[in-house]
């Protein structure tokens, strides 16, 4: 029996709350953006009681049961899914869009079968935001078209940097009337005291073999975009000085590299682990972690790494979640990084380069007030970080676009999306 390309649960509304739909993926869905529009949903309730936000999940086929904010469902990838989708959104009396985009979840070369949703929601006058979670300094035409179409027609552009936005606006992705910075958030469950007795079984036994020994941490969906064999390269230079290291690499593989290349990455790992003498200071964690063993985890760490190989990434969630914990950083200089420790919070180096990583990772493991000092960084750049602060200044631009969308075709004039940058978080 074929499926619906839609699926539409939830009632019309009938209470006079500003209506917000999310499109995202989303759980039960593992990956990063659906965790992220997860977790902003919940801050949303939580800070913004003026907003009734539900999710308009992007399944791709998948068929999974998803909870009950979960208002209408996109299944596979052709466009007329899209504009359905659209159209029960508009129906339903949606206010507005907030479209999480990141190349890769939507159908079409590009992703750009979001453009047929995007048409049909200007054609029924309900306005949109984007947030995209991709902006490259020098995109391949294909992407920038794609991007640049769909922010074209958008009530807001909402990035997570500043870095993002100089690159939007000199790759011509957005207009800079229409961008506004809207960080990256974290739980807050990330700054309390987590008992290990509620951690997966992985985890526990991980912390429990580098009990008494100091923790380096990386987590996440593995796959090579990670760079984790240059922490080990850099670990070796280091464990000679630092014998009671212990490196955590925890996540389970992603789903996609799982797909196409089994456990060939984490197999790779290993082998080179074993081959450096390093099975005593590494150890792999291979499960999806929940907050809980998040909390856990950077509770434990004593300094964060993200190897990450390319310099264009523009967000991470896992620096974010070390950040707002309250951790040391060494990491390459991709774009986000260098936004995000710009405060000191850790150091910075070349990508691909384990020597230089090593170095930075021994000069703040052997002076005690320099580590110190990066930890108060982290701590005071984290609390700007969290979901609270965070939904806070994204309900701002809801409803400065909500409030300004009478006349709305696909774009808002410059003065009001300037006073929707500007408004009060």
């Amino acid at each position: 029996m074929s499926r619906a390309p839609f699926r539409g649960l939830l009632p019309a509304h009938t209470d006079r709350r500003t209506r917000l739909v999310i499109v995202s993926t989303y759980p039960p869905r593992r990956c990063g953006l659906a965790t992220f529009s997860r977790d902003l949903r919940d801050a949303l309730v939580r800070v913004a009681p003026d907003l009734a936000v539900s999710v308009c999940a992007l399944d791709a086929d998948l068929g999974l049961d998803y909870p009950a904010e979960v208002g209408t469902v996109v299944r596979g990838g052709e466009p007329a899914a899209y504009r359905a989708a659209a159209r029960a959104l508009a129906a339903r009396g949606t206010d507005a869009v907030l479209i999480e985009h990141e190349f890769g979840i939507f159908g079409g070369p590009c992703g750009e079968h979001v453009l047929a949703m995007t048409d049909e929601l200007s054609r029924l006058h309900v306005p949109y935001i984007v947030t995209p979670h991709t902006v490259l300094s020098d995109p391949p035409p294909e992407q920038a078209a794609t991007l640049g179409e769909l922010c074209r027609r958008a009530a807001a552009v909402a990035v997570l940097t500043p870095s993002a936005v100089r690159y939007a606006v000199a790759s011509g992705v957005a207009a800079p009337e229409q961008l506004v910075v809207t960080p990256h958030g974290a739980p807050t469950a990330l700054r309390t005291e987590a008992t290990s007795a509620r951690t997966g079984a992985p985890l526990t036994a991980a912390l429990a073999e580098a009990e008494g020994r100091r923790i380096l941490s990386t987590f996440g969906l593995l796959g090579p975009g990670k760079a984790i064999e240059n922490a080990v390269r850099a670990l070796s230079t280091v464990v000679g000085d630092h014998p009671d290291l212990r490196y955590v690499v925890a996540g389970a593989t992603h789903p996609e590299e799982q797909r196409r290349n089994g456990e060939a990455y984490r197999d790779s790992l290993r082998e080179l682990v074993s081959g450096l003498g390093l099975d005593e200071h590494v150890v792999f964690v291979d499960d999806f972690l929940s907050t809980t063993d998040l909390a856990v985890l950077l509770g434990r760490t004593d300094v964060y790494l993200t190897p990450y190989r390319s310099r264009e990434q523009i967000s991470s969630g896992t620096l974010t979640f070390a950040v707002a914990a309250g951790r040391p950083v060494v990491s390459t200089d991709y774009h986000y990084a260098c936004d995000v420790l710009a405060g000191g919070a850790g150091e910075l180096v070349p990508v691909d380069d384990p020597v230089a990583f090593g170095s930075a990772l021994a000069g703040l493991l052997g002076d005690p007030a320099r580590l110190r000092r990066a930890r108060l960084a982290a701590e005071t750049t984290g609390m700007g970080l969290l979901w609270p602060a965070v939904a806070r200044q994204v309900a701002g631009v809801v409803r400065g676009v909500v409030g300004a969308s009478g006349s709305f075709t696909g774009g808002l004039r410059r003065r009001t999306t300037e006073r929707v940058a500007h408004s009060p978080a």
